[in-house]
Formats: C-alpha cells, structure tokens, sequence
C-alpha cells in the first residue's frame, strides 16, 4: 500500500527517523464518548507499520478494538521542534505480544531500568500486539530556523 507523504522529509528520512527513535510513539484513538484519547506507548517501526505491545485488558486495546482508526506522533518535547505525525489503522492480534514486549523493553531500557523490565516482563503473557498500518505521514522540522535564531 502506498502511503501518502507530506511535509519536508522524504520517505527514507521518516523511515530513518522512526527506526531510531527512542521517543515513545502518541498515540491518538477515540473513546466511546467520541472525546479523542491521546496515549504514549513504546515502539518498534519498520516497512510503513508500527508495532506495540500492551496489556490484553488495557483502555488502549479496548478502544482500538471498538475504533481503529488511530493518529499518532512521534516527535521530542524539547527543540528545535522536528518529528512525524500521521494517521493508520490499528490490527490488535493475540499472537507476537511477549516477543514484542521483548523487544521495546531492551530497545528502551537496555540495562537501565531491570526492576521496571522484571515487573513488564512478569505479565508478558498477557501482552498484545498492537499493529498500526500507517496510511499518511507529515512531517515538520523546523531545527535549521529554529538553530538560526539561538
């Protein structure tokens, strides 16, 4: 599928981006009182998807499973401002949950944080996956004007 790109950074940069980044991914999806939701998860990207992990019993799974069209952004809090932000479709599955969680914990913590990584991992098997099909990209980055004005 091909995914509609705007914004200054072409399509190797944004992949590049999202594959190194250790900024957790917003995550926008609606609440069943139609009011937007916007939560913070860890990720691993590659290919136009996003992967995630969350518990089975999660407000996010639920409200992904009734509604998922989602938004996101990936982008840091601090400037100069740059990042990605878009829109996909999320896919909820029950299979490749603890091996994604796997993988985010050693991609976000590595060896910095094990009594977090022990708890996170004690409940692995009631991880999910969370697929997110990516449909548009816009990207900004305003760190040469911003760069120019320091």
């Amino acid at each position: 599928m091909d995914i509609a790109i705007a914004g200054p950074w072409q399509r190797a940069e944004i992949d590049s981006y999202l594959g190194s980044s250790r900024v957790p991914l917003r995550l926008a999806c609606v609440g069943s009182d139609s009011f937007p939701r916007v939560v913070s998860v860890w990720f691993a990207y590659s290919d136009g998807k996003f992967l995630c992990a969350s518990h089975r019993d999660s407000s996010l799974v639920k409200l992904l499973a009734r509604s998922p069209k989602v938004g996101f952004e990936v982008a840091p809090e601090k400037p100069p401002y740059h990042g990605v932000r878009g829109q996909g479709i999320a896919e909820i599955s029950g299979e490749g949950g603890a091996e994604t969680l796997k993988a985010l914990i050693d991609h976000y913590l590595g060896e910095s944080n094990e009594s977090l990584a022990q708890w996170l991992l004690s409940r692995a098997d009631d991880e999910v996956l969370i697929r997110i099909e990516v449909q548009r990209f816009f990207s900004w980055d305003y760190r040469k004007r911003m760069e120019q004005v320091a």
